[in-house]
């Protein structure tokens, strides 16, 4: 008994399986560390992507884009981040001003200020 593969449907969305093969295409990471990164069953996966990707779009310049939904997850990842920073730099300045109170030392530069030369 025979089964072909490609009469089976996929359970992997294109857009997944096009950003994997072009990050695996264009970057320096292997089969299985972006199987790990894309939690993916193993190394095959990926290069099963690749395997499709160069059959389906052999000519790079008219692939598609990353899709929107990858484009969207990049940008609340990137957006929980500068949240998180956000978070940081008011966490220092709150420290900076318990400390010019409780200890008197003025740890903030003051631009505009001259500095006076010895």
């Amino acid at each position: 008994m025979n089964l072909k593969k490609e009469g089976r449907d996929s359970i992997y969305d294109s857009s997944l399986k096009i950003t994997v093969a072009r990050e695996y295409l264009t970057g320096n990471l292997g089969y299985g560390k972006l199987a790990a990164k894309y939690d993916l069953r193993n190394g095959d996966t990926v290069r099963g992507f690749v395997k499709w990707y160069k059959k389906h779009y052999p000519n790079p310049e008219v692939a598609p884009a990353v899709s929107e939904k990858a484009d969207t997850e990049e940008v609340a990842l990137l957006r929980k981040q500068l949240q998180e920073a956000n978070l940081k730099v008011a966490g220092f300045e709150i420290m900076m001003e318990i400390a010019q109170k409780e200890l008197g030392v003025d740890i903030a530069k003051k631009y505009g200020t001259k500095q006076s030369s010895k």
